[in-house]
């Protein structure tokens, strides 16, 4: 039987991937873009945490397959489309085929941007078929495993889970500090993620987007403290293991926001219907527009170029 959808998770969905939207466009909206950016990567990984359903009798081999089709079927075919149309488009019916035409493959199987931090002088870029963003899909994957790990030594029991996540955060601040390359599959990143994971664990146990709406005074403290946390941080981008001054301090930065997300959510739930309904529609589709709008843009800008 399949479970019935929350609107306002979807609706969440649909807000993170449009500050993505937004960002990768190129559009400046100054601090709206600016704490966009603090949570429309970690509101996805609360999210999915959210929805995480703790089965002792589920097999390892059996959870692993089923996130497989959900995340890396849908990343190994996107990939193979951006690099087929452009092997064929730059190298095939140009006559420029070489071993540099097949590299792409190599960021795709390494599912990372590149190899050293965004601003090493010498560095190695792979995903650059417009497939960049795709790493969200292996990282959350890698992510949800080690999840998975941390669930079945606590027993799905949240005290316990809170004292092993407590022992992750802190190796992937050491793999952070003391590991000069980014890892593949973002399994560095990972580490830090399944702590949103576990903060999306909470919210739903304890009801507590429900319960928070029904305080708007909470909510305004919970922003302004957001909103001065993510001044103080500074810019951030996972995908490339940036997070800003601290990385803690992002982590409180993250949940803080992505339950604001949450909480508007909620409200356009409530109290639109058109811009509620349109963005269940979006917060549904969230993956193909993650993996494609890149390649859209450039289309489009090509397009409108040729005109």
């Amino acid at each position: 039987m399949e479970k019935q959808r929350i609107l306002w998770m979807d609706i969440a969905k649909a807000l993170g991937i449009l500050i993505v939207l937004i960002v990768h466009g190129g559009i400046g909206l100054g601090p709206v873009t600016f704490l966009g950016g603090m949570f429309y990567m970690p509101v996805f990984f609360v999210l999915a945490g959210m929805t995480f359903t703790w089965k002792e009798e589920e097999g390892f081999g059996t959870f692993v397959k089923k996130k497989a089709r959900r995340l890396l079927v849908p990343y190994f075919g996107y990939n193979l489309f951006l690099f087929l149309f452009f092997f064929i488009k730059d190298s095939l019916l140009a006559g420029r085929v070489s071993s540099e035409s097949v590299f792409p493959l190599v960021g795709i199987l390494y599912s990372r941007n590149c190899l050293f931090e965004i601003d090493a002088v010498h560095n190695l870029y792979f995903m650059q078929i417009l497939n960049a963003p795709t790493w969200f899909l292996t990282g959350l994957f890698v992510s949800l495993i080690i999840y998975w790990g941390l669930m079945k030594l606590a027993k799905g029991e949240l005290c316990k889970l809170y004292i092993v996540n407590g022992g992750v955060l802190l190796l992937a601040v050491l793999v952070h500090y003391f590991c000069p390359i980014l890892l593949p599959w973002s399994i560095d990143c990972a580490l830090y993620s399944v702590s949103f994971l576990g903060f999306g664990k909470v919210l739903k146990e304890h009801h507590l987007v429900e319960e928070l709406y029904k305080k708007p005074l909470v909510l305004l403290l919970v922003a302004a403290a957001f909103i001065f946390l993510s001044f103080v941080n500074g810019s951030v981008n996972m995908s490339v293991a940036e997070y800003g001054s601290s990385m803690v301090l992002y982590l409180i930065v993250g949940c803080l926001g992505s339950l604001l997300c949450l909480e508007l959510s909620l409200f356009l739930e409530k109290h639109t219907r058109f811009v509620s309904k349109a963005c269940v529609w979006l917060g549904r589709h969230t993956v193909p527009v993650l993996c494609l709008h890149l390649f859209v843009y450039s289309v489009v800008g090509t397009l409108l170029g040729m005109i």
